[in-house]
């Protein structure tokens, strides 16, 4: 197969990058220097690019640790698209299709904020949470998951993520119910930590610790505290709060596929990414709404919320310190449920409710 010049970065190419020459030979990508070979079924391809087209092959050594593999110019990247074996072709077309037009909408766009910075830097001043969340509007949904997948499979790299059994199961028949219609596909995922938290990411993953679903006394409580978690989905709050803190290169690099550094921080953050006041809130009546939605009764959510805020912990539970909670937040759940009240709304129940609890991991000594 013909050979292609790129750049390692990570395991053996050292953290700034090392020149290679590397070559597809069956379903296995070789790389001359230092001599290692990895399965293309490893691989997750991410582009990017502002200046000029890149294209990355990214994957996770045995020590879980990130590499990336950036073929140097036009030329190397048309020998990966054409000569890629096929189990890789479908996220190599997909992506670099999707970057090409995307490149082209953020051209357009690009161009009309440059005769509107003036504008659009008195907005963020002024406005900065709604104009964040305007921006936010312009990344697809596509570039979106690909950021969530790319940044799970790093926290799958930590271990303990579990997508089936007992646990799994009970989680996503209840998350089911709250996410019907939703323009995202969700994944619901376990992770075994004796940590009571639960997080979401990008394009639409939900991942709960064991040690929350201990803590949870009823389905109720489980579902009062996916329902907030999807919000944070919904309302893109992950992306705005990436805007926010790493400026507009992150948005740009996100629009048209340049994911791998933000993917990166993103699972590093994973679980303790600290949310605005109003988001929290935006969320918070979102999620009670969706459980009256789906005549849940939304009691469960309250119950949740002041059980942990009870907790005589000097530290707070990862939920709780991620997720701060106030008696001004609290009031406003017990004052939206009595200004929205759902008499058709029932208390959930989930027939693997007990055999989850019976399933769960012992807790780590």
């Amino acid at each position: 197969m013909t050979p292609f010049q790129a750049v390692l970065t990570g395991p053996d190419g050292g953290p700034s990058g090392t020149p290679v020459s590397a070559h597809f030979f069956g379903a296995q990508l070789a790389i001359d220097a230092p001599g290692h070979s990895i399965d293309v079924a490893q691989l997750v391809v991410s582009v990017g690019g502002i200046d000029g087209p890149e294209l990355f092959l990214n994957w996770l050594d045995a020590q879980g640790r990130q590499a990336s593999l950036k073929p140097q110019t036009a030329a190397d990247i048309a020998i990966v698209l054409t000569e890629a074996p096929a189990a890789l072709q479908p996220q190599l077309q997909r992506l670099w299709s999707e970057r090409q037009r995307n490149r082209r909408q953020v051209s357009g766009w690009l161009a009309s904020l440059t005769g509107a910075a003036v504008v659009a830097s008195a907005l963020l001043w002024w406005q900065g949470g709604n104009a964040i969340g305007a921006l936010a509007g312009f990344i697809p949904l596509s570039a979106e998951k690909q950021l969530g997948e790319l940044a799970l499979s790093q926290v799958r790299a930590q271990g303990g993520i579990a997508d089936s059994g007992a646990a799994q199961q009970t989680v996503q028949d209840i998350g089911r119910k709250l996410t019907a219609g939703s323009r995202y596909s969700y994944r619901w995922l376990v992770k075994q930590d004796d940590s009571v938290n639960a997080f979401a990411m990008p394009g639409g993953i939900i991942v709960v610790h064991t040690g929350l679903l201990r803590q949870a006394a009823d389905p109720g409580e489980l579902a009062g505290v996916l329902a907030h978690e999807v919000q944070h989905v919904e309302q893109r709050h992950s992306l705005r709060q990436i805007i926010s803190s790493l400026g507009w290169g992150a948005l740009v690099g996100v629009t048209i596929g340049d994911i791998s550094a933000v993917a990166a921080m993103l699972a590093h953050q994973a679980g303790t990414l600290y949310f605005s006041r109003d988001m929290e809130e935006e969320a918070d009546r979102g999620g009670l709404l969706a459980l009256q939605r789906t005549h849940i009764q939304p009691d469960g959510m309250l119950r949740f919320f002041q059980k942990l805020g009870k907790t005589d912990d000097a530290t707070p539970p990862g939920w709780l310190s991620s997720h701060p909670q106030t008696a001004a937040r609290a009031q406003q759940i017990r004052s939206l449920m009595a200004v929205t009240p759902c008499p058709a709304c029932t208390p959930l129940t989930s027939q693997h409710w007990q055999a989850m609890k019976a399933a769960l991991p012992p807790t780590a000594k």
